[in-house]
């Protein structure tokens, strides 16, 4: 039986076979757009907070206080999820060309998300090297030979799956990681510790909460929609069928940092997220099969539905070759 891998790399070959020297740039980084984009959303965090605070502050009415102060909320938690996003970028070493630059300043990233940059990228490319097979720590399937329990198992990922991985993300590295990866990682969760009593020691608790934590909360359910979107009711074993591509509002995906284009970056993880758009262009015509979507709540309405039939064929199926 072919592994997971060949069969990934045989997917990859046959897609870009006669165009491989038009996915070549692809590959190469721009400096310039991964700064800007290190500006700013933080920048949009930033703002949103400011928002909720001066809102709770200096807003009387009560009915516009907590407009305000949702609005501020969503609009900080838009910042603080493209820290999870650029995260992704630091573990395929796409968020810099330099080493040392990529790994530290994914470490600060991982900062406001209470997560270790290296324990996460242990277990993140264990599951991109292990997509469709028994070791992939993201496939449920390979959890439960029983459908209703694993069925289960999507439900409470959407409910907990991101709060609970951060419990469970530095044991489980822990167990895969090597004696370097687990060096870096107490290294890391060392300096987490020092940079959560300096916040707690000279941030006010009000500000923690509003500009922080509840921004924090909503990343969270964003990271369960987003990460079961991208594999939730695929097919493991089919490399084009294993991830989901969205397309959706154009915003949308500038605040996703092109991540909606998941089957792309699964088949060419070296590529930065700034190209991935350029990537789906040129690869989708030439796409056998592929499960796809246009829009994160219709997946969900599409999910009940598939639910309430336990219906576990992928959702989503097209196939852009019959349709170019």
């Amino acid at each position: 039986m072919q592994s997971a891998q060949a069969a990934t790399g045989d997917a990859r070959a046959a897609v870009v076979a006669g165009i491989e020297n038009c996915v070549a740039p692809l590959r190469e980084f721009n400096v310039r757009h991964r700064a800007i984009e290190l500006i700013v959303f933080p920048a949009i965090w930033i703002i949103g907070a400011t928002i909720t605070l001066a809102a709770r502050e200096y807003v009387e009415l009560a009915w516009l206080q907590w407009l305000l102060v949702g609005l501020g909320v969503a609009i900080s938690a838009v910042g603080l999820n493209a820290f999870v996003l650029l995260l992704h970028e630091g573990m395929h070493h796409t968020l810099f060309a330099n080493y040392y630059l990529n790994r530290w300043v994914s470490v600060l990233l991982g900062l406001p998300l209470v997560m270790s940059f290296s324990a996460y990228q242990v277990l993140h490319l264990r599951h991109h090297t292990y997509l469709g097979d028994p070791r992939d720590p993201d496939d449920y399937a390979n959890y439960s030979n029983r459908p209703w329990l694993v069925w289960w198992m999507h439900i409470g990922r959407l409910a907990f799956g991101s709060f609970l991985y951060l419990i469970f993300i530095p044991l489980l590295a822990w167990r895969h990681g090597d004696s370097t990866q687990r060096r870096r990682i107490v290294e890391e969760y060392a300096v987490l510790a020092v940079a959560a009593v300096l916040v707690a020691w000279l941030v006010p608790g009000d500000v923690i909460l509003w500009g922080w934590f509840l921004p924090a909360v909503l990343v969270g359910y964003m990271t369960n929609i987003r990460g079961f979107a991208q594999h939730g009711i695929t097919d493991a074993h089919d490399p084009y069928l294993a991830s989901r591509t969205m397309k959706p509002h154009p915003l949308v995906a500038f605040c996703l940092l092109n991540e909606n284009y998941h089957l792309e970056h699964h088949l060419f993880p070296e590529v930065p997220s700034y190209h991935l758009q350029a990537l789906h262009e040129l690869i989708w015509p030439r796409l056998p099969r592929v499960v796809t979507g246009r829009s994160y709540l219709a997946f969900l309405a599409s999910f009940l539905s598939a639910t309430l039939r336990r219906d576990d064929s992928p959702i989503g199926l097209s196939t852009p070759q019959k349709e170019s």
